[in-house]
Protein backbone atom coordinates (compact mmCIF):
# COMPACT_ATOMS: atom_id res chain seq x y z
CA UNK A 1 0.00 0.00 0.00
CA UNK A 2 2.81 2.36 0.95
CA UNK A 3 4.47 1.60 -2.40
CA UNK A 4 1.24 2.49 -4.21
CA UNK A 5 0.95 5.77 -2.29
CA UNK A 6 4.61 6.54 -2.97
CA UNK A 7 4.12 5.75 -6.67
CA UNK A 8 1.05 8.02 -6.86
CA UNK A 9 2.96 10.79 -5.11
CA UNK A 10 5.81 10.54 -7.60
CA UNK A 11 3.39 10.54 -10.55
CA UNK A 12 1.59 13.59 -9.13
CA UNK A 13 4.90 15.38 -8.61
CA UNK A 14 5.96 14.62 -12.18
CA UNK A 15 2.65 15.79 -13.60
CA UNK A 16 2.77 19.02 -11.63
CA UNK A 17 6.34 19.52 -12.72
CA UNK A 18 5.42 18.92 -16.35
CA UNK A 19 2.57 21.43 -16.10
CA UNK A 20 4.86 24.13 -14.84
CA UNK A 21 7.96 23.40 -16.88
CA UNK A 22 6.72 21.44 -19.87
CA UNK A 23 7.69 17.96 -20.98
CA UNK A 24 11.05 19.20 -22.23
CA UNK A 25 11.78 21.03 -18.98
CA UNK A 26 11.03 24.53 -20.32
CA UNK A 27 8.74 26.82 -18.33
CA UNK A 28 5.26 27.33 -19.76
CA UNK A 29 3.93 29.90 -17.28
CA UNK A 30 5.18 32.82 -19.39
CA UNK A 31 4.02 36.29 -18.41
CA UNK A 32 1.51 37.72 -20.89
CA UNK A 33 0.84 41.46 -20.69
CA UNK A 34 -2.52 42.51 -22.11
CA UNK A 35 -2.60 46.09 -23.40
CA UNK A 36 -5.98 47.74 -24.23
CA UNK A 37 -6.00 50.20 -27.11
CA UNK A 38 -8.39 52.61 -28.83
CA UNK A 39 -8.55 52.91 -32.63
CA UNK A 40 -5.42 54.88 -33.53
CA UNK A 41 -2.44 54.62 -35.85
CA UNK A 42 0.13 55.86 -33.37
CA UNK A 43 0.83 52.41 -31.92
CA UNK A 44 2.89 51.43 -34.96
CA UNK A 45 6.07 50.64 -33.03
CA UNK A 46 4.10 48.52 -30.55
CA UNK A 47 2.50 46.41 -33.31
CA UNK A 48 5.87 46.05 -35.03
CA UNK A 49 7.64 45.03 -31.81
CA UNK A 50 4.93 42.45 -31.10
CA UNK A 51 4.72 41.19 -34.69
CA UNK A 52 0.98 41.85 -34.68
CA UNK A 53 -1.69 41.88 -32.00
CA UNK A 54 -1.61 38.26 -30.81
CA UNK A 55 0.60 37.10 -27.95
CA UNK A 56 3.55 35.25 -29.49
CA UNK A 57 7.11 34.18 -28.86
CA UNK A 58 7.97 35.62 -32.27
CA UNK A 59 8.22 39.16 -30.92
CA UNK A 60 10.86 41.53 -29.62
CA UNK A 61 9.23 41.45 -26.19
CA UNK A 62 9.84 37.72 -25.93
CA UNK A 63 13.27 38.00 -27.51
CA UNK A 64 14.47 40.59 -24.98
CA UNK A 65 12.43 39.75 -21.89
CA UNK A 66 10.89 36.28 -22.31
CA UNK A 67 7.35 37.64 -21.90
CA UNK A 68 4.46 37.98 -24.33
CA UNK A 69 2.21 40.92 -25.17
CA UNK A 70 -1.39 40.76 -26.33
CA UNK A 71 -3.02 43.83 -27.87
CA UNK A 72 -6.79 44.17 -27.50
CA UNK A 73 -9.34 46.74 -28.64
CA UNK A 74 -11.03 48.71 -25.87
CA UNK A 75 -12.53 52.01 -26.97
CA UNK A 76 -13.75 53.09 -23.53
CA UNK A 77 -10.94 54.73 -21.49
CA UNK A 78 -12.94 54.13 -18.28
CA UNK A 79 -12.76 50.37 -18.86
CA UNK A 80 -9.03 50.64 -19.50
CA UNK A 81 -8.52 52.48 -16.22
CA UNK A 82 -10.65 49.99 -14.33
CA UNK A 83 -8.49 47.16 -15.69
CA UNK A 84 -5.37 49.11 -14.75
CA UNK A 85 -6.64 49.61 -11.20
CA UNK A 86 -7.52 45.95 -10.66
CA UNK A 87 -4.31 44.64 -12.23
CA UNK A 88 -5.80 43.15 -15.40
CA UNK A 89 -3.82 45.63 -17.49
CA UNK A 90 -0.46 46.47 -15.84
CA UNK A 91 0.43 48.60 -18.88
CA UNK A 92 -2.06 50.83 -20.71
CA UNK A 93 -2.23 53.49 -23.37
CA UNK A 94 -3.03 57.05 -22.40
CA UNK A 95 -2.08 60.60 -23.28
CA UNK A 96 0.14 62.81 -21.18
CA UNK A 97 -2.63 65.37 -20.69
CA UNK A 98 -4.74 62.75 -18.91
CA UNK A 99 -2.09 62.02 -16.26
CA UNK A 100 -3.28 64.55 -13.66
CA UNK A 101 -6.73 62.92 -13.75
CA UNK A 102 -5.30 59.40 -13.67
CA UNK A 103 -3.03 60.25 -10.77
CA UNK A 104 -5.84 61.86 -8.81
CA UNK A 105 -8.02 58.77 -9.24
CA UNK A 106 -5.37 56.10 -8.73
CA UNK A 107 -2.88 57.50 -6.21
CA UNK A 108 -4.93 56.52 -3.16
CA UNK A 109 -3.35 53.10 -3.57
CA UNK A 110 0.44 53.46 -4.01
CA UNK A 111 0.51 50.27 -6.07
CA UNK A 112 -1.64 51.79 -8.82
CA UNK A 113 0.12 55.15 -9.21
CA UNK A 114 0.58 55.51 -12.99
CA UNK A 115 4.16 55.78 -14.22
CA UNK A 116 5.02 57.04 -17.71
CA UNK A 117 7.63 54.72 -19.22
CA UNK A 118 7.60 55.79 -22.87
CA UNK A 119 6.12 57.74 -25.77
CA UNK A 120 4.09 56.15 -28.56
CA UNK A 121 3.75 59.27 -30.68
CA UNK A 122 2.93 62.95 -30.94
CA UNK A 123 -0.34 63.69 -32.69
CA UNK A 124 0.48 65.44 -35.97
CA UNK A 125 -2.93 66.06 -37.49
CA UNK A 126 -4.66 63.03 -36.00
CA UNK A 127 -6.70 65.06 -33.51
CA UNK A 128 -9.12 67.64 -34.81
CA UNK A 129 -11.98 70.02 -34.17
CA UNK A 130 -14.84 69.70 -36.65
CA UNK A 131 -17.32 72.53 -37.12
CA UNK A 132 -20.46 73.40 -39.07
CA UNK A 133 -23.26 75.98 -38.95
CA UNK A 134 -21.09 78.87 -40.20
CA UNK A 135 -18.35 78.68 -37.58
CA UNK A 136 -15.18 80.17 -39.08
CA UNK A 137 -13.06 81.42 -36.16
CA UNK A 138 -12.41 80.89 -32.45
CA UNK A 139 -14.68 83.76 -31.41
CA UNK A 140 -17.62 81.93 -33.02
CA UNK A 141 -17.43 79.13 -30.45
CA UNK A 142 -19.14 81.17 -27.74
CA UNK A 143 -22.52 79.65 -26.87
CA UNK A 144 -22.11 76.75 -29.29
CA UNK A 145 -22.92 73.07 -28.64
CA UNK A 146 -19.76 70.97 -28.52
CA UNK A 147 -19.62 67.17 -28.30
CA UNK A 148 -16.54 65.23 -27.28
CA UNK A 149 -15.56 62.18 -25.25
CA UNK A 150 -15.05 63.27 -21.66
CA UNK A 151 -11.68 62.68 -19.99
CA UNK A 152 -9.92 61.95 -23.28
CA UNK A 153 -7.31 63.87 -25.31
CA UNK A 154 -10.19 65.38 -27.29
CA UNK A 155 -11.57 66.84 -24.06
CA UNK A 156 -8.17 68.34 -23.27
CA UNK A 157 -7.83 69.63 -26.84
CA UNK A 158 -11.07 71.62 -26.69
CA UNK A 159 -10.19 73.02 -23.25
CA UNK A 160 -6.90 74.23 -24.69
CA UNK A 161 -8.55 75.73 -27.78
CA UNK A 162 -11.21 77.53 -25.75
CA UNK A 163 -8.52 78.90 -23.47
CA UNK A 164 -6.51 80.16 -26.45
CA UNK A 165 -9.60 82.15 -27.48
CA UNK A 166 -10.36 83.53 -24.03
CA UNK A 167 -13.14 81.06 -23.16
CA UNK A 168 -13.83 78.32 -20.64
CA UNK A 169 -16.48 75.61 -20.67
CA UNK A 170 -18.83 78.11 -19.01
CA UNK A 171 -18.99 79.97 -22.32
CA UNK A 172 -20.17 76.97 -24.36
CA UNK A 173 -22.63 74.07 -24.13
CA UNK A 174 -20.57 70.93 -23.57
CA UNK A 175 -22.04 67.52 -24.42
CA UNK A 176 -20.02 64.53 -23.22
CA UNK A 177 -20.00 61.13 -24.92
CA UNK A 178 -18.65 57.84 -23.59
CA UNK A 179 -15.91 57.54 -26.22
CA UNK A 180 -14.69 58.92 -29.56
CA UNK A 181 -17.04 56.75 -31.61
CA UNK A 182 -20.03 57.82 -29.51
CA UNK A 183 -19.01 61.47 -29.91
CA UNK A 184 -18.87 61.06 -33.68
CA UNK A 185 -22.24 59.30 -33.77
CA UNK A 186 -23.86 61.93 -31.56
CA UNK A 187 -22.65 64.70 -33.85
CA UNK A 188 -23.94 62.89 -36.93
CA UNK A 189 -27.35 62.25 -35.36
CA UNK A 190 -27.99 65.79 -34.09
CA UNK A 191 -27.65 68.66 -36.58
CA UNK A 192 -28.00 71.16 -33.74
CA UNK A 193 -24.55 70.22 -32.45
CA UNK A 194 -22.09 72.72 -33.86
CA UNK A 195 -18.72 71.19 -32.97
CA UNK A 196 -17.27 67.69 -32.66
CA UNK A 197 -13.81 67.10 -31.19
CA UNK A 198 -12.41 63.66 -32.00
CA UNK A 199 -9.51 61.93 -33.73
CA UNK A 200 -8.44 60.02 -36.82
CA UNK A 201 -9.98 58.22 -38.68
CA UNK A 202 -13.26 59.76 -37.51
CA UNK A 203 -12.27 63.34 -38.38
CA UNK A 204 -11.92 62.22 -42.01
CA UNK A 205 -15.06 60.10 -42.03
CA UNK A 206 -17.05 63.24 -41.21
CA UNK A 207 -15.26 65.89 -43.28
CA UNK A 208 -14.09 64.10 -46.45
CA UNK A 209 -16.62 64.88 -49.18
CA UNK A 210 -15.48 61.84 -51.15
CA UNK A 211 -16.56 59.44 -48.41
CA UNK A 212 -20.02 57.97 -47.92
CA UNK A 213 -19.75 58.95 -44.26
CA UNK A 214 -19.34 62.67 -45.03
CA UNK A 215 -21.62 64.90 -42.95
CA UNK A 216 -23.02 67.82 -44.92
CA UNK A 217 -21.47 71.18 -44.07
CA UNK A 218 -18.75 69.77 -41.80
CA UNK A 219 -15.19 71.04 -42.09
CA UNK A 220 -12.00 70.44 -40.15
CA UNK A 221 -11.55 73.72 -38.30
CA UNK A 222 -8.13 73.00 -36.80
CA UNK A 223 -5.95 70.04 -35.89
CA UNK A 224 -2.62 69.01 -34.41
CA UNK A 225 -0.74 69.31 -37.72
CA UNK A 226 2.92 70.19 -37.29
CA UNK A 227 2.39 73.68 -38.72
CA UNK A 228 -0.38 74.41 -36.21
CA UNK A 229 0.05 75.75 -32.66
CA UNK A 230 -1.48 72.55 -31.22
CA UNK A 231 1.35 70.32 -32.45
CA UNK A 232 3.09 68.63 -29.52
CA UNK A 233 0.06 69.16 -27.33
CA UNK A 234 -1.19 65.57 -27.47
CA UNK A 235 1.39 62.92 -26.68
CA UNK A 236 0.32 59.27 -26.67
CA UNK A 237 2.16 57.37 -23.98
CA UNK A 238 2.39 54.00 -22.29
CA UNK A 239 1.88 53.78 -18.55
CA UNK A 240 2.73 51.08 -16.06
CA UNK A 241 1.47 50.53 -12.54
CA UNK A 242 3.96 51.62 -9.87
CA UNK A 243 4.07 48.13 -8.33
CA UNK A 244 4.68 46.57 -11.75
CA UNK A 245 7.63 48.90 -12.37
CA UNK A 246 9.03 48.18 -8.91
CA UNK A 247 8.66 44.39 -9.09
CA UNK A 248 9.59 43.93 -12.76
CA UNK A 249 12.43 46.34 -13.61
CA UNK A 250 13.94 43.93 -16.16
CA UNK A 251 10.58 43.52 -17.90
CA UNK A 252 10.19 47.30 -18.13
CA UNK A 253 13.71 47.60 -19.56
CA UNK A 254 12.98 44.90 -22.13
CA UNK A 255 9.65 46.54 -22.98
CA UNK A 256 11.21 49.93 -23.72
CA UNK A 257 14.07 48.37 -25.70
CA UNK A 258 11.55 46.41 -27.78
CA UNK A 259 9.58 49.60 -28.43
CA UNK A 260 12.66 51.47 -29.65
CA UNK A 261 13.68 48.59 -31.94
CA UNK A 262 10.05 48.18 -32.96
CA UNK A 263 10.21 51.67 -34.42
CA UNK A 264 12.97 50.51 -36.78
CA UNK A 265 10.90 47.47 -37.81
CA UNK A 266 7.95 49.76 -38.53
CA UNK A 267 10.04 51.99 -40.78
CA UNK A 268 11.23 48.92 -42.73
CA UNK A 269 7.77 47.45 -43.32
CA UNK A 270 4.93 49.91 -42.80
CA UNK A 271 2.54 47.87 -44.94
CA UNK A 272 2.67 44.87 -42.59
CA UNK A 273 2.15 47.03 -39.51
CA UNK A 274 -0.74 48.82 -41.22
CA UNK A 275 -2.36 45.48 -42.01
CA UNK A 276 -2.02 44.32 -38.39
CA UNK A 277 -3.57 47.55 -37.07
CA UNK A 278 -6.42 47.42 -39.59
CA UNK A 279 -7.16 43.82 -38.62
CA UNK A 280 -7.37 44.47 -34.88
CA UNK A 281 -9.56 47.56 -35.11
CA UNK A 282 -11.66 46.42 -38.08
CA UNK A 283 -10.81 49.56 -40.06
CA UNK A 284 -12.98 49.54 -43.19
CA UNK A 285 -10.41 51.22 -45.39
CA UNK A 286 -7.84 48.58 -44.51
CA UNK A 287 -4.13 49.11 -45.09
CA UNK A 288 -4.69 52.20 -47.23
CA UNK A 289 -6.60 54.00 -44.48
CA UNK A 290 -4.08 53.05 -41.80
CA UNK A 291 -1.25 54.33 -43.99
CA UNK A 292 -3.07 57.67 -44.04
CA UNK A 293 -3.35 57.49 -40.25
CA UNK A 294 0.43 57.12 -40.02
CA UNK A 295 0.62 60.55 -41.63
CA UNK A 296 -1.35 61.95 -38.69
CA UNK A 297 1.30 61.14 -36.10
CA UNK A 298 4.98 61.42 -35.38
CA UNK A 299 5.83 57.86 -34.35
CA UNK A 300 8.34 57.97 -31.51
CA UNK A 301 11.82 56.54 -31.89
CA UNK A 302 14.95 57.41 -29.97
CA UNK A 303 14.96 61.16 -30.65
CA UNK A 304 11.30 61.72 -29.84
CA UNK A 305 11.59 59.84 -26.55
CA UNK A 306 14.72 61.75 -25.66
CA UNK A 307 12.92 65.08 -26.18
CA UNK A 308 9.79 63.86 -24.40
CA UNK A 309 11.74 63.19 -21.20
CA UNK A 310 13.68 66.47 -21.43
CA UNK A 311 12.22 69.02 -19.00
CA UNK A 312 13.45 71.94 -21.14
CA UNK A 313 11.37 70.86 -24.15
CA UNK A 314 8.00 72.64 -24.48
CA UNK A 315 6.31 69.38 -25.46
CA UNK A 316 7.92 67.35 -22.70
CA UNK A 317 6.04 65.07 -20.34
CA UNK A 318 6.67 67.57 -17.56
CA UNK A 319 5.26 70.62 -19.35
CA UNK A 320 2.18 68.85 -20.74
CA UNK A 321 1.39 67.61 -17.24
CA UNK A 322 1.59 71.15 -15.85
CA UNK A 323 -0.49 72.66 -18.68
CA UNK A 324 -3.27 70.10 -18.42
CA UNK A 325 -3.40 70.49 -14.63
CA UNK A 326 -3.89 74.23 -15.04
CA UNK A 327 -6.65 73.80 -17.63
CA UNK A 328 -8.51 71.24 -15.53
CA UNK A 329 -8.47 73.60 -12.56
CA UNK A 330 -9.64 76.51 -14.70
CA UNK A 331 -12.65 74.64 -16.10
CA UNK A 332 -14.81 73.77 -13.11
CA UNK A 333 -14.51 70.59 -11.11
CA UNK A 334 -12.54 68.47 -13.55
CA UNK A 335 -9.82 68.23 -10.92
CA UNK A 336 -9.68 69.43 -7.33
CA UNK A 337 -8.32 72.93 -6.87
CA UNK A 338 -5.71 71.85 -4.31
CA UNK A 339 -4.18 69.31 -6.71
CA UNK A 340 -0.46 70.06 -6.70
CA UNK A 341 1.64 67.14 -7.91
CA UNK A 342 5.20 67.29 -9.19
CA UNK A 343 5.33 65.69 -12.67
CA UNK A 344 8.29 63.63 -11.47
CA UNK A 345 5.83 61.63 -9.37
CA UNK A 346 4.35 60.09 -12.54
CA UNK A 347 7.44 59.83 -14.75
CA UNK A 348 9.68 56.73 -14.72
CA UNK A 349 12.19 57.56 -17.42
CA UNK A 350 15.22 55.48 -16.42
CA UNK A 351 14.40 52.36 -18.45
CA UNK A 352 13.72 54.37 -21.60
CA UNK A 353 16.82 56.53 -21.25
CA UNK A 354 18.85 53.36 -20.84
CA UNK A 355 17.29 51.94 -24.01
CA UNK A 356 18.10 54.99 -26.16
CA UNK A 357 21.74 55.40 -25.17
Amino acid sequence: MKKIILLLTIVLFVLLGCKKHGIDGTKTDVMTIKIPLVTWGGYAALFAANNGAVATEDSLFYKYGKFKVELIQEENPANQLQGFANGTYPIIWSTMDMLPLHYDALSKDPRTIPKVIGLFDYSAGGDGIIVRNNITKGADFKGKKIVTAQYTPSHFFILWYLNENGFTTKDVDMIYAADAIAAKDTYIADKNIDVCVTWSPFIYDITDKNKETYVQGSILHTSTLQENPAYGLIADIYLARADFVEKNPEVVKAFTKAMIDGYDLFVKDKQKVANDIASLFGIKGGVEEVMLMFGDVTIAGKEENKKFFDETNNSSAYNIFKLSTDLYKKNGNIIRQDFNVDPKEVIAKDAMLESIK
